[in-house]
């Protein structure tokens, strides 16, 4: 993660990659840039806390991925360990609602296949169903990149889709080398 100054919207602006996630209760933007990939913002409005993941492989069911890994590196994890920080920083789980965005099909062999990014949706959804957390918002799928902006203290979204090729470009070079890196690990 690392912070820019987002002087034009007059606030800070952390930026997350993925495999990360961040919850604040700052007035601040929370912002990522996805193609495959899946971000599940959180908002709770009676608090004003929100956060926001950034994970690409839906996850694996074993232990170590559930009780060990404290990452947004699976959805898995990623989804329970956003609302566990929403609510070490104040939120009331019946409080919180959801927005889904991303799962774009943007890597050539996704094209044809369409699994990660319809697994990661999938994924999200029900992962929030289990949790009893309403989706109030959803952009996703398609054949473009989402940069997103998450105003912390709103909870309000924006969204710009692209198919700008410049973009599209970097997404997919970031993608793949997370998705080798991540299979290189184990």
């Amino acid at each position: 993660m690392y912070i820019r100054n987002a002087w034009k919207y007059g606030k800070p602006l952390k930026i997350i990659q993925a495999g990360e996630f961040f919850v604040s209760n700052t007035n601040e933007f929370i912002g990522t840039l996805l193609g495959s990939c899946i971000s599940v913002t959180l908002h709770d409005s009676g608090n004003k806390i929100s956060g926001l993941n950034h994970f690409m492989l839906p996850g694996r069911i074993s232990s170590v991925d559930i009780f060990e890994d404290r990452s947004a590196k699976y959805g898995i994890t990623a989804i329970n360990t956003l609302i566990d920080e929403m609510e070490i920083k104040g939120a009331h789980r019946k409080d919180i609602v959801a927005k889904i965005f991303g799962g774009g099909s943007v890597l050539e062999y996704e094209m044809r296949t369409n699994t990660i990014p319809m697994d990661n949706i999938r994924l999200a959804r029900i992962m929030l169903e289990m949790e009893d957390i309403p989706i109030i918002q959803s952009d996703v799928g398609g054949k473009y990149t989402r940069k997103l902006l998450l105003d912390v203290l709103s909870g309000k979204v924006y969204c710009r889709r692209t198919t700008n090729k410049k973009i599209m470009e970097k997404v997919k070079k970031e993608e793949f080398e997370y998705v080798s890196r991540s299979f290189n690990k184990g």
